[in-house]
């Protein structure tokens, strides 16, 4: 009986005209936020300062093709005699692809668009640091996924095995299938 599901699944998801599935910029967000938080704390920038990504926020398609990230970070400098709390927060835009033998979402061509710290007067005490954490995140959008469908779940995966590119759209990308 579990062996008709499958089958059943496709001819009723294929019967109903579904040619495409979307991935939300709610959906980006939640799956970087999750992914950046962690992977920050391994990878250690400076021993002298204690870095956080505590909010990301995407944008898809408000250029042709293009998905634009804004990430802050909380930074905690180890100062001398008085430590240092700011805000520094990057925007990216990229050309997002689908790998489909990972079933995962990257960038491509990242350009950082700019930066910004807060309070302001401390911008000067974090041009020390802003070209490493810039680094970090830099490297992780290019060679991390930004999303990747759960092939656990039986209409992702299905979605998953289907696909073979994607299209950005205003607050979406659509995979396409084949």
């Amino acid at each position: 009986m579990n062996r008709l599901w499958l089958p059943l699944l496709l001819v009723g998801l294929l019967g109903g005209c579904v040619s495409q599935y979307s991935i939300s910029e709610n959906q980006i967000e939640s799956f970087l936020d999750g992914r950046l938080g962690q992977d920050i704390h391994k990878d250690k920038i400076l021993r002298s300062a204690d870095i956080r990504v505590n909010q990301v926020e995407v944008r898809l398609g408000h250029k042709p093709d293009t998905m634009a990230v804004k990430a802050t970070s909380v930074l905690e400098l180890k100062a001398l005699f008085v430590p240092l709390r700011a805000s520094l927060t990057a925007e990216f835009e990229a050309k997002p692809w689908y790998d489909s033998e990972r079933h995962a979402v990257y960038l491509r061509d990242l350009e950082l668009l700019q930066v910004e710290s807060s309070p302001k007067e401390l911008g000067r005490a974090l041009q020390s640091i802003s070209p490493q954490l810039m680094l970090f995140l830099r490297t992780y959008l290019e060679s991390e996924p930004v999303y990747v469908l759960d092939v656990k779940e039986s209409q992702q995966a299905l979605m998953a095995e289907m696909t073979r590119r994607i299209r950005v759209q205003p607050g979406k990308l659509v995979l396409e299938f084949k």
